[in-house]
């Protein structure tokens, strides 16, 4: 992404956080604004080019727009109750953030990127474990089912589905039809990466674990494609290292062996480029990494020194409590770009569907992969 194009992004995601913050959803697709038409464009969704009917998403935490609340209430839609992480520690600290003015989704308190997206699309990201939900995704999934026991998951429920079986999911609930004019969004990977850390020693075992995990998930979207889907957009994994620049060119590679048509949203240069020009994004050079266990941390939340993905059990609160994790700041979720170690906070949700709007509505330059 080139210098002009990071000052765009910077200058667009500043000003519409700012319109966000001071006025209603409703209220702001009705204030008289003067904002230049690109801006206008890539900011107000619903008065753009193309026209979808729906937002359908699957994957794991990067775009989990609140599974949880629903599963702690028994609601599990097509998958089999219970539908909780199968932790009841970890559970426990989920509806303890919410009870205190959490999400119980990764970003914390604030809005994921998919919600944000379907704003600007002028449609939903309801969970789909409740009533009228398009958004499969579910924190801790893995590409497909792995390991001993057999899971699909990286919390231990052998009830929660994997990205594969979240498509087949949506699939047999359309009655094998997926709807054209619906936008597909697809985020998966990072939980394999995890998986091959934990359970591998050498780097060949590693990625050849994650070569079969890749060849699952491509094929589940291959499926999709060949059901109807025509409009799909997946994103590559964020974070440095060899393991996800390894998945990342395996998976464009096992796309177009595939023939899947979609477009690429590179994440990886997207994170780049904004950890590169803090400021340009209302960040600065301590805010804008990842987080670290501690109360040193520069993310939006603050957790205990062994924690690692935090944000689901951020409380609206900035202080300490045993129970949950808590706001840096009042204003943390807006001056941090991650949430926690590994999640993206409001400020970085909105940047991240500020990118993915323009890449559907051509506001971003964008690769399309395929015919």
């Amino acid at each position: 992404m080139s210098t002009t194009a990071a000052h765009f992004f910077g200058m667009l995601s500043m000003l519409f956080r700012k319109l966000l913050a001071s006025t209603t959803t409703a209220g702001l697709f009705s204030r008289h604004i003067l904002w230049p038409a690109g801006l206008l464009l890539l900011a107000i969704g619903p008065a753009s080019a193309t026209t979808f009917s729906a937002l359908v998403v699957f994957g794991d935490s990067t775009v989990d727009s609140g599974w949880w609340p629903g599963a702690f209430n028994g609601q599990c839609g097509v998958v089999v109750a219970p539908c909780t992480t199968g932790t009841p520690a970890f559970d426990t600290k989920i509806q303890a953030a919410i009870a205190g003015g959490g999400t119980g989704a990764p970003v914390g308190v604030g809005l994921m990127n998919t919600q944000y997206l379907a704003r600007m699309l002028g449609v939903t990201a309801i969970p789909a474990n409740q009533t009228g939900g398009t958004n499969y995704a579910i924190s801790g999934s893995k590409n497909a089912v792995s390991g001993t026991p057999a899971l699909g998951n990286i919390n231990p429920n052998p009830n929660l589905p994997s990205t594969v079986q979240q498509i087949s999911n949506y699939l047999t609930q359309n009655s094998g039809a997926a709807n054209a004019n619906a936008l597909y969004l697809v985020s998966s990977g990072g939980n394999d990466i995890t998986f091959a850390t934990r359970n591998f020693t050498n780097l060949a075992d590693k990625e050849a674990y994650l070569s079969a995990q890749i060849a699952s998930l491509v094929g589940a979207i291959q499926s999709l494609q060949n059901s109807g889907a025509q409009h799909i957009l997946i994103h590559n994994l964020y974070g440095g290292g060899t393991l996800a620049a390894f998945y990342n060119t395996t998976l464009v590679h096992d796309l177009a062996v595939a023939g899947v048509n979609y477009t690429l949203s590179d994440i990886a240069s997207l994170v780049q480029t904004v950890e590169a020009n803090p400021t340009a994004h209302g960040f600065t050079a301590a805010t804008v990494v990842p987080g670290v266990g501690g109360s040193t941390t520069g993310s939006a939340c603050v957790a205990g020194l062994a924690a690692s993905g935090w944000g689901q059990f951020c409380g609206n609160t900035t202080r300490p409590i045993p129970e949950f994790s808590h706001l840096r700041s009042a204003d943390s979720e807006q001056t941090s770009f991650f949430s926690d170690d590994q999640h993206f906070s409001d400020a970085g949700q909105l940047i991240e569907a500020q990118f993915d709007f323009g890449l559907v509505e051509g506001g971003v330059p964008s690769v399309r992969h395929g015919n």
